[in-house]
């Protein structure tokens, strides 16, 4: 036990979380663990910062860790002490690699801290491992990486106790292979990994840049941080007003033995569309599809206002631009589409968007009580991440694999991916590319919505937008309700 959680209340308080993956067969054990040594500027005991906050509690109301990274093949030449010193360099120069949680602890640094806070707990120095794995004569080095990262990602991970990178070097016939890295994502966002691999590959020595988490924390908590933070309240106070003033959605429910589930639209029309609406009202790409997707679910639904969390990276902020930790939040919008075109919801998803993301770094505990307190219906998290390349393509064993049968239409297909008991929001959708097409990928709860209700709404979008490129001044068909 540390930090007076024990194992058996560590789930429920977050500070032991499940992986993810299906448990099965022999796990491959290590020919060596090699001891790493770290150490780097600042250290100490500080609240979580509003980013840490935010997807700390997205773990724990998923139960599990988010892993994040996968596997990839070295460059020839590569040794294990050039992994093990690539592995110090991380911790060694990123406060967020330094990490571990603290519970039931009171404040020491003279702030106040309720009993039983979690706090973030920056070491000066330590040590971790890297495993190096043999693959056995006549095997497939990649195999057996793919095997060490499936048992990474499946393996608990106490946050208390266990540094943020879990790192192993494959080898085969004495060469080394293949790297697997898997972190958990308190430690970092997409925008802080993009900044971390490029400082790797150069191996940058001057002072990282922007401000690190313990500065965050100090500053958040000040009364210049706690006046932006109540700006930001009286935003969202605003535009939870704004969506009370009209209908809440009607959601049938569609509840399933396997209760989360998993679908995925990938369409090429939905591409070019949303390319044509851009184009012709001069606004990014993200404002057309907050737009039809924010049509298609309240034609579903019969409201003519509609509630999104949009997932807002904050690295527009010059002090977290480069900064190697996780800043992401995901904000709020209200989208009121009540007699409007195509045209005129485009426009108005994309003040709303900008908006959104100008108030999209808050305390996000702040807001959960703010929308406990009110009866909002059913929000979308919204994340939006096409147009976005990683620095380095990792392959991955957590990649979905389509069930059948699939639906084919002009082009597009939708299938069902995963269904499991682990938790998901009750409804987010996430947008990447998908060569030369737009994948739509739903999470959803089926004791919140069904799903034909989600795969509706997945075609639903790809239609809102095949629609407005067609006419934008046709009307999208949204009665106003007030």
């Amino acid at each position: 036990m540390r930090g007076g959680v024990g194992v058996g209340r560590g789930l429920d308080a977050g500070a032991w979380l499940p992986g993810l993956g299906a448990g099965g067969g022999a796990e491959p054990l290590p020919a060596e663990r090699v001891r790493v040594a770290f150490g780097g500027a600042g250290c100490g005991r500080a609240a979580l910062t509003w980013g840490q906050r935010d997807i700390w509690a997205t773990m724990v109301r998923q139960r599990n860790w988010l892993p994040q990274g996968g596997r990839r093949p070295l460059a020839p030449g590569t040794r294990v002490e050039d992994v093990a010193a690539e592995l110090a360099y991380l911790h060694g120069r990123y406060q967020a690699m330094r990490t571990r949680l603290v519970f039931d602890v009171a404040a020491e640094d003279g702030e106040d801290s309720a009993h039983g806070a979690v706090r973030q707990w920056v070491a000066a120095s330590g040590e971790t491992f890297l495993e190096v794995y043999h693959t056995p004569p006549g095997q497939d080095p990649d195999v057996l990486a793919a095997r060490v990262e499936a048992v990474y990602r499946r393996r608990p991970y106490d946050l208390r106790a266990e540094w943020p990178v879990r790192m192993a070097v494959v080898r085969s016939g004495g060469v080394c292979t293949h790297l697997v890295v898997i972190m958990n994502h308190l430690a970092l966002d997409a925008g802080g990994a993009a900044v971390m691999i490029r400082e790797v590959a150069a191996r940058e020595d001057a002072e990282p840049a922007g401000m690190q988490p313990l500065e965050q924390a100090a500053w958040q908590a000040s009364e210049t941080g706690q006046r932006h933070g109540d700006r930001t309240l009286r935003y969202f106070a605003k535009a939870l007003d704004r969506l009370a003033d009209g209908p809440p959605p009607t959601v049938q429910p569609g509840p399933r033995p396997t209760r989360h589930w998993s679908g995925r639209l990938v369409s090429p029309a939905l591409a070019r569309n949303v390319a044509i609406v851009g184009a012709r009202r001069a606004v990014d790409d993200s404002a057309v599809l907050a737009a039809v997707t924010a049509i298609a679910f309240a034609r579903l639904t019969d409201t003519d206002r509609v509630l999104m969390r949009p997932r807002v990276g904050n690295r527009f902020r010059p002090a977290l631009a480069d900064v190697v930790c996780f800043v992401a939040q995901s904000g709020l919008l209200v989208l009121e589409l009540g007699g409007t075109t195509f045209d005129e919801a485009v426009d108005r998803s994309r003040g709303a968007t900008i908006a959104a993301m100008k108030n999209a770094y808050f305390d996000p505990q702040a807001l959960e009580a703010m929308l406990a307190s009110r009866e909002t219906g059913l929000a979308m998290f919204f994340n939006d991440r096409h147009g976005t390349e990683p620095a380095v393509q990792y392959a991955t064993t957590a990649a979905p694999h389509p069930r059948e049968p699939q639906q084919h239409r002009d082009g597009s297909t939708f299938a069902w991916l995963h269904r499991g008991p682990e938790p998901t929001e009750a409804l987010s959708i996430t947008i990447d590319d998908a060569d030369g097409a737009l994948a739509v990928a739903l999470h959803f709860d089926t004791h919140a919505i069904a799903p034909e209700t989600v795969e509706e709404l997945a075609w639903g979008i790809e239609r809102a937008a095949a629609e407005a490129a067609a006419d934008g001044d046709a009307p999208t068909g949204i009665q106003r309700m007030i």
